[in-house]
């Protein structure tokens, strides 16, 4: 930061969310675009706030008078996850392991669940790590105590392995 942001910021937070409440966050960015559209130069507002100009700009280009909530922090979780895999190939990577390991009989591998994989219409092999991780987060989730790995059972992280 440049002393200029820090100059005057008189003991107040620097913009960060930090341990501030959410309500004074937003009154905050409130006050400083109610401030700017009274005409207060930029330059005055951010340091009497203690905040950038970069802080500033967002905030008025979020501005809408007609809108109540244009002032609270919107989300940054992704709208997509085109990488995940798709729910069927996950379901069907569960059920082999039912089909292939009842209760009680040794757990299936990622490797031999792939490999039945291939013989089935499936658009896209997953690879045995991604395999792996599914059933590692069922095996959290279910009835299974363990996964292997090849010939290795691995209940966390598994070895380097071939793709």
């Amino acid at each position: 930061m440049t002393s200029r942001t820090n100059r005057h910021a008189e003991g107040r937070t620097q913009g960060g969310a930090g341990e501030v409440a959410p309500a004074d966050l937003e009154s905050r960015r409130q006050l400083a675009v109610k401030r700017y559209l009274d005409g207060d130069p930029i330059e005055r507002i951010c340091r009497e706030m203690g905040c950038s100009k970069s802080w500033l700009y967002k905030w008025k280009n979020r501005y809408q008078a007609a809108e109540p909530t244009w002032s609270q922090e919107l989300s940054r979780r992704p709208k997509t996850t085109p990488a995940k895999t798709p729910e069927a190939i996950e379901a069907a990577i569960i059920e082999f392991r039912r089909t292939l390991s009842p209760e009680g009989s040794e757990p299936a591998s990622a490797r031999g669940i792939r490999d039945h994989l291939c013989h089935h219409p499936i658009a896209s092999i997953p690879s045995l790590r991604t395999i792996y991780r599914i059933l590692n987060r069922q095996r959290q989730e279910g009835p299974f105590s363990s996964i292997t790995m090849g010939n290795s059972t691995a209940p966390l992280a598994p070895p380097h392995m071939e793709r």
